[in-house]
C-alpha cells in the first residue's frame, strides 16, 4: 500500500505585518485608505474595515507584537523596526478562496501605509523587514513569501568542506516561514552539505510551489508521500514563462515532523545519502540558479 501524506488546509487562514514607525495617525483607517497602494488601491479600500483587512495602531510599549528579534538585509531597517515607538497591525483573516491575493493586498496595505508615516514593514509570519523591491503585477512565491535563504556558513568562514566533497558535513538546515498563511504546512530540508546548499533551497522553493495551489480548497488532501517536481513548478516560483532546466521531473519524499511541517527527504528507493541524491540526481542548473526578478525573466 502506498505511503500517504494528508494536508490539511483550514477555512481560513491569517496574514500579519506591523508597520513600525515614530508617529501614528490620528486615524489610521483613513490614512490606510489614502496611502498609495499601487495596483491594489481598489482592493484595500473594498477590504478595509473588515476581517479582510484590519488596522490599529498601539505604542511600542503596549503593543502585541514583539519586534525585538526581527531581521533584515539591511541591519539599519531591522534596528529602526526595534526601537520605533509605535506599533501599526495590519491584519487580515482570509478564507482560502481568498488566496494567494488576500496576503498580497495585506502586504500592499503596510508597505502604502509604512511609506506614508515614514516607517518600516515587518512581514510577522517571518519575523523580517518587508524588502523595498519592485512587485510583479500578479502573485509570485518567490517575491518574499518563504523567508527560505542560504545561511551564512560559507561565506563566514564557519565551515571549510571543499566543493567536491559530497558529503563533507551537514551544516545546513533551510526551512520556509509563511506558508501557513497560504493554508500549507511549512517545509523544512536538514542534514545538506554545504557545497549543496543552493541545491536544497532550489528544491524547497519548488516544493513549496507544487503545493500552493493546494491552499485555495479547504479539507484534507491526501498525497502520496513521493512528491514529482517539474521545471514548470520552478518556473512558475519565479513567475516566468521560460524552462529553467532540460531534464526529467525529480521526485522528492515527503515526511511529517510536526504539525504543520513537511520534510523533504531523497526518495525511498535511492541507494545513498540525502548528499548524494542533491548531487547526483538533480538537474545541473539547480547547482548554481541562485536568483532572478520575479516575473522577469531567466537568466542566460
Amino acid at each position: 500500500m502506498p505511503i500517504t501524506i494528508t494536508i490539511t488546509v483550514p477555512e481560513e487562514t491569517t496574514a500579519r505585518f506591523v508597520v513600525a514607525a515614530d508617529r501614528t495617525p490620528g486615524d489610521v483607517t483613513t490614512a490606510v485608505r489614502q496611502a498609495s497602494a499601487g495596483g491594489l488601491d481598489a482592493a484595500v479600500t473594498e477590504r478595509l474595515g473588515t476581517p479582510a483587512l484590519m488596522v490599529t495602531a498601539h505604542s511600542a510599549e503596549t503593543s502585541p507584537w514583539d519586534l525585538s528579534r526581527v531581521t533584515s538585509a539591511d541591519g539599519d531597517d531591522a534596528e529602526r523596526a526595534r526601537r520605533a515607538a509605535w506599533h501599526v497591525g495590519v491584519t487580515s483573516v482570509l478564507p482560502v478562496s481568498d488566496l494567494p491575493h488576500g496576503p498580497q493586498v495585506t502586504r500592499g496595505a503596510a508597505e502604502a501605509l509604512a511609506e506614508s508615516l515614514g516607517g518600516i514593514a515587518v512581514d510577522l509570519d517571518m519575523n523580517q523587514v518587508v524588502a523595498s523591491a519592485p512587485r510583479p503585477d500578479g502573485f509570485v512565491l518567490a517575491d518574499d513569501w518563504t523567508g527560505a535563504a542560504l545561511p551564512p556558513y560559507r561565506n563566514g568562514g564557519r565551515c571549510t568542506v571543499g566543493e567536491d566533497e559530497i558529503d563533507g558535513c551537514s551544516c545546513v538546515g533551510l526551512a520556509t516561514r509563511g506558508l501557513r498563511r497560504f493554508g500549507l504546512p511549512d517545509l523544512e530540508i536538514t542534514g545538506v552539505a554545504c557545497p549543496h546548499d543552493l541545491a536544497a533551497l532550489n528544491i524547497l522553493r519548488t516544493t513549496a510551489q507544487r503545493l500552493l495551489p493546494l491552499g485555495r480548497h479547504q479539507g484534507e488532501h491526501i498525497l502520496h508521500s513521493e512528491l514529482v517536481l517539474t521545471s514548470a513548478d520552478f518556473s512558475a516560483f519565479w513567475g516566468i514563462r521560460e524552462q529553467i532546466w532540460d531534464d526529467g521531473p525529480v521526485p522528492v519524499r515527503l515526511v511529517r515532523t510536526g504539525p504543520r511541517r513537511l520534510a523533504i527527504q531523497a526518495p525511498e528507493d535511492f541507494p545513498g545519502t540525502l548528499n548524494e541524491w542533491l548531487w547526483d540526481e538533480l538537474p545541473p542548473v539547480l547547482h548554481h540558479f541562485l536568483s532572478c526578478e520575479p516575473g522577469g525573466a531567466a537568466p542566460d
